[in-house]
């Protein structure tokens, strides 16, 4: 709180922060270093964080029809391989979270981006399904840190006016991720050369697609490396006078200035909230591992926020579900259609469920490795929707709530979903497949939008990764077991997650509004 020409002591106001009346807050002084080039810049690179992300989960998804065919794996190991990205940021995500609202946002970022483009490279060695499982969930403990920091990190170079619309913003760089995936495994997957290494072991095109999808993790982790940390997080931990750096260098860039004399901010304070966090904390780093992440969790479990934590939970899961579970499986089951000559078969009147459940033996059996030229421009129209999609809503989130965004996406997610049993032309098949897909998927980077808008600083990360963790059991379980079950009971499958959202844009309403 503050009063024009006087000063109020707030809990956690210390030392320097008592003795200046004219201090600003981090929303104050990020106001003053403007917005420009610097925000551009790291919205850039933010972005490339969330593509990561994709390449990893998406990718994967056009690699397996191909390598399940060198490496003897089933339908439903393949739901496994496909799923353990999901397990291993479901386990890891608490601890990034942790981690990243103790040490910093920028250093777990960088280290984190070089360790998947490590596992993720060397998937390309797996040789049966143990191995290529094993790696896959190293990759997917890796990339939960930028799956959820970068929110937070991004977050905190901006106002909290421009806060969700930048997020929204970066997230749009999901659909190049989908296109990114699908244009290169159009390209490397329609050659046919083999190396032989050994004598059980050729090095084929499939095994190359892991290293390019995997490329803009590497670059983008070098280029982290010249990046500073979040104001934020500084001042959260008291090192008022590196944050203070920071915002010089924004406003520098920003303005194009060669020093930061015009920049009129000397000290800085804590927002209410995060002073009232870091008395609560009392400021001991002494304390046990166990008994630290205790102390993080508590603020996030307490009413109301508790209440607000598990809304956040459910639109994740149901998010993830349609996301993660149909994403996964979008490319296998255009490719199956397809592959059954759809012309023939939708003349007659079936729909979707109806032609996958009559094609279910073939299915079932691992034949089906050559995948159908048309699967990837389909995938490739997922990408191209969820972009602009992300690029309208961006635009628009100036204005909406979040929680209003929820509701609409997660409104079109489940109607697209009932839609499913009532067309008989493949083309809509696939389209309403993706506007299913792209709508619950949105709702992931909404929801971060919310949680980051709810939390204060000292826990933000945190809190964001606990949803995620909620979020990405419900990818793994749905990307494990989709696969069987819209190909046995494809209509209850489609009937159970569009209803499942339906549900999760009705509990929307009790979020609160923007905190700005």
């Amino acid at each position: 709180m503050e009063i024009k020409g006087a000063s109020i002591s707030l809990p956690g106001m210390i030392g320097e922060e008592r003795k200046h009346p004219y201090s600003h807050s981090l929303d104050e002084a990020l106001e003053l270093t403007g917005f420009g080039r610097a925000q551009i810049v790291l919205l850039f690179l933010s972005g490339v964080c969330l593509m990561t992300v994709v390449n990893e989960a998406i990718g994967i998804g056009i690699i397996l029809p191909k390598a399940r065919c060198d490496l003897n794996i089933n339908p439903w190991e393949e739901g496994i391989v496909g799923g353990a990205i999901f397990l291993g940021v479901m386990i890891s995500s608490y601890f990034w979270g942790y981690l990243a609202d103790t040490r910093g946002r920028q250093i777990i970022l960088k280290w984190a981006l070089f360790a998947t483009s490590f596992f993720a490279a060397i998937s390309c060695l797996a040789s049966g399904f143990t191995s290529l499982l094993v790696l896959r969930f190293l990759t997917g403990v890796c990339v939960a840190a930028p799956a959820s920091t970068v929110y937070a990190y991004l977050g905190e170079f901006t106002t909290p006016s421009r806060r969700s619309q930048m997020l929204s913003f970066a997230s749009v760089w999901g659909g190049v991720g989908i296109v990114y995936v699908s244009l290169v495994g159009w390209w490397i997957l329609s050659y046919d050369w083999a190396i032989a290494i050994t004598d059980s072991f050729e090095f084929k095109p499939w095994r190359l697609l892991f290293i390019i999808n995997t490329l803009p993790a590497f670059l983008n982790g070098i280029a982290f490396c010249f990046c500073p940390e979040s104001p934020k997080f500084l001042v959260s931990q008291g090192r008022n006078e590196e944050a203070l750096e920071v915002l010089k260098k924004v406003y520098q860039i920003n303005k194009g200035a060669s020093n930061a004399e015009g920049y009129e901010v000397t000290t800085l304070r804590l927002d209410p909230e995060d002073a009232l966090a870091r008395e609560q904390n009392g400021g001991d780093h002494s304390v046990g591992l166990f008994k630290s992440m205790l102390q993080q969790t508590a603020p996030i479990v307490k009413l109301p926020y508790l209440v607000y934590f598990i809304i956040c939970c459910v639109h994740n899961i149901g998010a993830f579900a349609i996301y993660g579970g149909l994403g996964l499986w979008f490319p296998d089951i255009m490719n199956q259609v397809l592959s059954h000559d759809p012309e023939r078969s939708f003349a007659t009147g079936q729909n979707v469920c109806s032609l996958l459940h009559q094609h279910h033996p073939q299915a079932t059996r691992v034949d089906l490795c050559k995948d159908e030229a048309e699967t990837y421009l389909y995938t490739i129209t997922l990408g191209l929707i969820s972009m602009v999609q992300g690029f309208f809503t961006s635009l628009t989130l100036s204005g909406i709530e979040p929680k209003m965004m929820i509701m609409v996406n997660f409104t079109v997610s489940g109607i697209c979903g009932v839609a499913l049993e009532y067309v008989t032309a493949s083309y809509m098949v696939a389209i309403l497949f993706c506007v299913e897909i792209v709508f619950a998927g949105y709702c992931t980077v909404l929801v971060n939008a919310n949680v980051i808008s709810i939390f204060s600083t000292s826990v933000r990360a945190t809190a964001v990764a606990l949803t995620s963790i909620f979020g990405r059991l419900s990818g793994f379980v749905a990307s494990s077991v989709i696969g069987g079950l819209i190909l046995a009971h494809c209509s209850t499958t489609v009937f159970v997650l569009s209803s499942f959202v339906f549900a999760s844009a009705g509990i929307s309403l009790i979020l609160p509004n923007r905190i700005v």
